[in-house]
């Protein structure tokens, strides 16, 4: 293929002006600045830049805000240049951030919606456990005879109530058992205790003492009349009563626990609920009962304020029909 001496004109005329427009670079830095000079290698990363006084730099990508292919570059074109890439890195910041900020929303309304499935499959799990063991407790309740109730309150207290459902009673009726055993065997440790202490009197005119009295010569003076007469007075009197007053207490604190275990007995006999089918609150023929209620005290129509008072009032109390 000929070329004509036209074509060779006009290809080296585009060579010339590709040439001078090739070699006039301008790498604007973002920090500010401009560094002129030719593009002699680059890659994904960095640029190797050929200086107008023959020195090569390199410089990474991060710092380089533009590369303007134009030999004399005033002033307010750069400053112009500048401020369009810089829009540009603020908008492409900004809808990164914008697009950050969306993933985050979407991430976290997964989450929130996965959170809510489970709480709403754990929920359901716990209300269907709870149905069950209801179902399971209303059975046990239906196939517990007299009989059973009452051997479970003899065995523990409480016992045969609880599995009727009778929970306040099956809480009072131990805890009132247990305070009396706790007190009775305190009664019995200070009966104990003072017995040893009226027996550490050494006193004479007890049985023992009379015994003795009757066996030694420092004895014969002390008649039987004389012994009751002295055991009456002095010390002996005092410690004598304190053993006959923990004595009986113990016995009547003793008395009503065990009349209060019988009761214990009794109820879960006596007041088993009846019925099936039914609501165990329909069907039970006692019941506890606690009401409060606030009442002026004091109060008077011509009365002042400060006169003027509120009392909290709470009634606890048992209740039968038969």
């Amino acid at each position: 293929m000929k070329l004509t001496v036209k074509q060779i004109l006009k290809i080296a005329t585009l060579l010339v002006v590709l040439s001078s427009t090739l070699s006039a670079e301008n790498i604007l830095l973002k920090k500010g600045g401009t560094i002129k000079g030719k593009v002699i290698e680059q890659d994904q990363y960095k640029l190797k830049i050929r200086k107008e006084d023959g020195t090569t730099i390199v410089l990474n990508k991060t710092e380089i805000l533009k590369v303007v292919y134009k030999e004399n570059l005033t002033a307010a074109e750069e400053d112009k240049l500048r401020k369009a890439e810089e829009d540009k890195e603020r908008i492409k910041r900004e809808k990164e951030e914008a697009a950050r900020l969306k993933k985050e929303q979407e991430e976290a309304a997964r989450l929130e919606k996965e959170n809510a499935k489970n709480n709403a499959t754990l929920e359901a799990e716990a209300k269907r456990k709870q149905e069950e063991e209801a179902k399971l407790a209303e059975a046990e309740r239906k196939n517990l005879t007299r009989t059973g109730a009452m051997w479970r309150s003899a065995v523990l207290p409480g016992w045969g109530q609880w599995k009727q459902g009778r929970k306040v009673q099956a809480i009072v009726y131990p805890s009132i058992i247990a305070v009396g055993l706790f007190f009775t065997y305190d009664k019995h440790r200070m009966y104990l205790n003072a017995k040893r202490d009226y027996n550490n009197l050494e006193n004479p005119y007890t049985t023992n003492g009379l015994v003795r009295a009757a066996f030694t010569p420092q004895s014969a003076a002390v008649s039987p009349s004389e012994a009751v007469v002295a055991s009456q007075l002095g010390p002996f009197k005092g410690q004598r009563e304190s053993v006959e007053r923990h004595y009986q207490e113990m016995q009547y604190i003793g008395i009503a626990t065990l009349l209060v275990y019988a009761w214990n007995i009794f109820d879960a006999y006596y007041f088993h609920p009846t019925g099936s089918g039914l609501s165990m609150d329909d069907t039970r023929k006692e019941k506890f009962f606690l009401s409060s209620s606030v009442d002026r005290v004091g109060y008077h129509p011509t009365a002042l304020a400060g006169d003027r008072g509120l009392e909290h009032r709470t009634q606890l109390g048992y209740e039968f029909t038969f």
